[in-house]
């Protein structure tokens, strides 16, 4: 990622249209496929049929606007040290 690229996570992406001003963002918002994988598992989590419908919408907006980062080994041991270090620290 260069200093203009920003990974987004789930929370963030399901924010984006609720955000007014776009200098708050990186130039180059990402996602990794997990933020995808939570968006996908979200209209399968409610039993209203208008807020599965307005999930899957944003599901499928995200994935016409990003090309999910792949979550591999590599990320998963950066994932695990940043979890110890958190945990390390009592958060």
């Amino acid at each position: 990622m260069s200093d203009a690229e920003g990974l987004q996570d789930t929370s963030a992406v399901i924010s984006l249209p609720l955000i007014a001003d776009a200098a708050a963002l990186p130039d180059v918002p990402l996602i990794s496929a997990i933020t995808l994988a939570e968006l996908s598992a979200g209209p399968l989590a409610t039993a209203d049929d208008g807020e599965r419908a307005r999930r899957l919408a944003q599901v499928q907006q995200v994935e016409a606007d990003f090309e999910p980062l792949p979550f591999d080994a590599a990320a998963a041991r950066a994932f695990g040290r940043v979890a110890a270090s958190f945990g390390h620290c009592g958060r």
